[in-house]
C-alpha cells in the first residue's frame, strides 16, 4: 500500500504534480499582471491554462499561458484600463462616504456597493468568457451581464473568494505564490459548469466534439 502510495504513478505522486501545476499557473498569473495593464490577459492566460493544462492534463503550462496571453492581449487592454479607473473610482469614493457619515451618504454609499459588485462580477466573468469563446468585447459584456445575475449565488461566492484571497496577500505576502492559484483552481469548479452550458451543442462523433473543453 505505501509503494503504491508513493510510486511515481501513485496518488501521492500525482496530487504533488497538481499542485505544483496549481501553483506555477497562479505564480505566471502574478508575474504576467506586474505591468497591470496586462492583468486582464494575463487573468485569461491562466483561467485558459487552468482549465485545460490542470484540469484536463492537455498541453503545457507555460506554452498555453504565453499563447493565450499573446492572442488576447489587444482585446483585453481597453477593457481592462476601464475595470482598473472604475475600480480606482469606486474605491476612492466608498472610502470617502464611509468616513463621511450622513443619511444621503448611506444611500450613495449602497448605490456604490451595488455598481461596484457589477464592474467585479462582469470582470469575474469576461475574462474567462474570452478564454474559451472568439467574441468581440461588446459581445463578451452582453454575455457576462446576464451570466453575472443568471448565476448569482456564484457571482456572489466568486468576488467574495476573490476578496478573501486579497486580504490573504495582504496579511501574508509570501501567500502571493500560493493563493492566486489555489483561487484561480476553486473559481474554475463552478465557471467551467457555466462555460459548458453556453457552449454550442455538438455531434459526438464530431471533430468539435474531441476537443479538450468537450472532454
Amino acid at each position: 500500500m505505501r509503494d503504491f502510495m508513493f510510486r511515481s504513478d501513485g496518488p501521492f505522486a500525482r496530487f504533488m504534480n497538481m499542485l505544483g501545476d496549481i501553483l506555477f499557473t497562479g505564480i505566471l498569473w502574478i508575474l504576467f499582471s506586474l505591468p497591470v495593464i496586462t492583468a486582464g490577459a494575463s487573468m485569461t492566460a491562466a483561467y485558459y491554462t487552468m482549465a485545460k493544462c490542470v484540469k484536463h492534463r492537455t498541453g503545457y503550462i507555460g506554452k498555453e499561458f504565453l499563447g493565450s496571453f499573446k492572442r488576447n492581449l489587444k482585446q483585453t487592454l481597453p477593457m481592462t484600463c476601464i475595470f482598473l479607473i472604475a475600480t480606482a473610482v469606486l474605491i476612492v469614493d466608498v472610502v470617502y462616504l464611509w468616513k463621511n457619515d450622513s443619511t444621503l451618504n448611506s444611500a450613495l454609499f449602497m448605490v456604490l456597493i451595488f455598481v461596484t459588485f457589477l464592474v467585479w462580477g462582469l470582470a469575474l466573468y469576461i475574462y474567462p468568457l474570452l478564454s474559451r469563446f472568439d467574441k468581440k468585447s461588446l459581445e463578451l459584456i452582453k454575455i457576462a451581464s446576464v451570466v453575472l445575475f443568471k448565476y448569482l449565488p456564484v457571482t456572489i461566492a466568486g468576488i467574495l473568494l476573490f476578496a478573501i484571497a486579497c486580504v490573504g496577500v495582504y496579511l501574508m505576502p509570501w501567500a502571493i505564490l500560493v493563493i492566486p492559484g489555489v483561487y484561480l483552481y476553486l473559481l474554475s469548479y463552478p465557471m467551467e459548469r457555466i462555460l459548458r452550458k453556453l457552449m454550442p451543442p455538438v455531434e459526438e462523433d464530431s471533430e468539435e466534439a474531441q476537443k479538450w473543453y468537450y472532454q
